[in-house]
């Protein structure tokens, strides 16, 4: 019987770790487009998110999901993003007019991610080289301040006026990089 009860109490750990680190794409779609697993914007950042993704979603039809997660489950962060886009169905059947991004914050363990995975119907209007820059340019610099919701509150405009029409890919890469070259003449 001494032998039962710590074998038990064991066992029991294990399962509670197990049922706590339930991994996100396990878990049924959810309709929400702000999924804030990480807690790190205030119910009012959620909301004012939340309003301006639906509205988007209204006129242009294209779906954005933004979800910030605790850990990925052992993917990497682009796997682990598409597949949750697939797996929730994010965009509308049949267009693949979804992009998710994700954000796990490395105050959770040390290690930072940071992925926009635009469904197959959007690649041609948000390339992943763009989508690379909109996180390492909008993102990033406010993440290293730790202001979550102003870098994700810049990509999602970014990625609205992209996919939307107002101008492209291109010209979002050009813009960017001429709105530097003042500042890089006067270095030199």
């Amino acid at each position: 019987m001494k032998k039962i009860i710590p074998i038990l109490l064991l066992l029991l750990t294990f399962v509670n770790v197990n049922a706590q680190e339930k991994c996100l794409l396990e878990q049924a779609p959810v309709q929400d487009l702000v999924q804030d697993y990480a807690n790190i914007l205030s119910d009012a950042e959620e909301q004012t998110l939340r309003q301006q993704l639906l509205a988007f979603n209204d006129t242009v039809s294209n779906q954005i999901l933004i979800v910030t997660v605790t850990n990925l489950c052992n993917y990497d962060k682009a796997e682990f993003t598409y597949t949750l886009g697939e797996n929730w169905g994010v965009g509308q059947d049949g267009k693949d007019n979804g992009i998710v991004i994700m954000v796990k914050p490395k105050e959770i363990d040390g290690r930072g991610e940071v992925f926009i995975a635009p469904g197959y119907g959007l690649e041609g209007v948000l390339p992943d080289a763009i989508a690379k820059r909109i996180v390492e340019r909008e993102m990033i610099p406010y993440f290293k301040q730790q202001d979550y919701y102003e870098g994700i509150a810049s990509a999602t405009s970014t990625i609205m006026s992209i996919t939307s029409g107002e101008f492209t890919a291109e010209e979002y890469s050009k813009t960017k990089l001429s709105d530097l070259l003042p500042f890089l003449g006067v270095i030199f």
